[in-house]
């Protein structure tokens, strides 16, 4: 008994010492996280005095205008997926009307791919995008249903397709 408390008070100690030295850690590295999430650290506020002192506005004006391209690019890539999304819905039911679950899955795919450019229709063409999303958000909604009406669906399908190839046309122009 008397070399077994000995070894359990050494034990005690060690265990607490550990515990205490993780703790610290843990409490460091919080404060290290408060600092770097304050609204302005040091690297904000010299990158503001390198941008106030024109070293690199003519470069970020540049920069903004390839964003712009590509986003030009991307948006005729997107709409280009989103009617390839809507001629493969067309096929399935066509040919597999009673095949829920792929109506299901295309109709995910259809709004996923429209969410990749919707913003970009939206702030650039605003009545393309409520003609749009007039026929596009019904279809996909029908699509999402557990038993959607294929019916229903054919009819929102021709309308929004119809209205993508118009507006395909217009951004070719």
């Amino acid at each position: 008994m008397e070399k077994k408390l000995p070894i359990l008070l050494a034990s005690c100690l060690i265990a607490g010492t550990l515990l205490a030295g993780c703790g610290s850690n843990s409490s460091e590295d919080n404060s290290s996280q408060t600092e770097n999430n304050s609204p302005s650290t040091g690297m904000e506020n010299n990158s503001v005095t390198e941008d106030s002192a024109g070293g690199e506005g003519a470069g970020n004006v540049s920069a903004d205008s390839g964003v712009q391209e590509n986003k030009s690019v991307n948006l005729d890539e997107g709409i280009n997926t989103v009617l390839t999304n809507l001629e493969e819905l067309k096929s399935t039911l066509e040919n597999a009307s009673d095949d829920f679950g792929k109506i299901n899955d295309l109709g995910m795919s259809i709004d996923s791919s429209w969410d990749e450019i919707e913003s970009q229709i939206e702030e650039n063409y605003p009545d393309e995008y409520k003609t749009i999303e007039e026929s596009l958000y019904p279809l996909i909604d029908e699509a999402k249903k557990d038993k959607p009406d294929a019916d229903k669906m054919n009819q929102l399908l021709d309308e929004t397709v119809k209205k993508m190839n118009e507006f395909k046309e217009k951004m070719a122009t």
